[in-house]
């Protein structure tokens, strides 16, 4: 997967990265991270029956500010899991590295508790599960942010990292095909990423890259 944290390569979704957009990307992918669209506040001029009033002290926020406040947490979250990440990446004790994916893995979790749509959040903490090689907690993750970004190409791309460390090369061939038809092009770790090496090793891995019209240099 794309730079794994500690020894490989992971996408962990690629927006993350860019807090200001906001993802781990391949396997090292915290991805890019897409809320909901954040709905403005409206001021009311006047209390109508049609129109909302203005939220009053104590009074139950109304969904349009609710949405914007978490957006700004689930953010946080993120940017704050992907600096854990970042760290452990470049550990030089199994005891730090565990220590901070554990951080990660709970900022991630809190992003995934306020924005439950949050389909990169998902991805992120499935890949650091996949650090972990808690493999079956990583396609839980994995596998709804699928359903919630299916297009995305990192998140496929870490679906292919991980069937294949799971020995499942049909599907992990799938998901690298979905992956590059979406747009996926880190070449380098198509080449290099050594949770790909099962699908490597499988005839089918090099006619779906030249299907797609990449042809890899050893």
């Amino acid at each position: 997967m794309l730079n794994k944290f500690y020894g490989s390569t992971m996408v962990l979704a690629a927006t993350a990265l860019l807090f200001a957009s906001l993802s781990l990307t391949g396997c090292e992918k915290a991805q890019d991270v897409k809320g909901k669209a954040e709905v403005q506040k409206q001021e009311a001029p006047a209390p109508a029956p049609a129109a909302p009033a203005a939220p009053q002290p104590g009074a139950s926020t109304q969904a349009p500010t609710a949405s914007a406040d978490a957006s700004f947490e689930v953010k946080s979250h993120i940017k704050q899991g992907l600096s854990y990440v970042s760290t452990a990446k470049n550990a030089h004790n199994k005891a730090l590295f565990d220590e901070n994916i554990e951080n990660a893995l709970k900022e991630f979790s809190l992003a995934i508790e306020k924005a439950p749509d949050y389909a990169d959040a998902y991805s992120n903490r499935g890949v650091a599960y996949m650090q972990q090689r808690k493999f079956n907690k990583a396609l839980e993750d994995l596998k709804k942010a699928k359903e919630l970004k299916a297009d995305s190409p990192s998140i496929r791309y870490n679906l292919a990292c991980l069937y294949s460390l799971k020995g499942d090369v049909d599907f992990g061939l799938d998901e690298l095909d979905a992956s590059l038809t979406n747009g996926f092009s880190d070449y380098e770790s198509l080449r290099k990423d050594p949770d790909l090496n099962n699908l490597r090793k499988h005839p089918e891995f090099k006619k779906v890259l030249e299907k797609h019209k990449v042809f890899i240099v050893k």
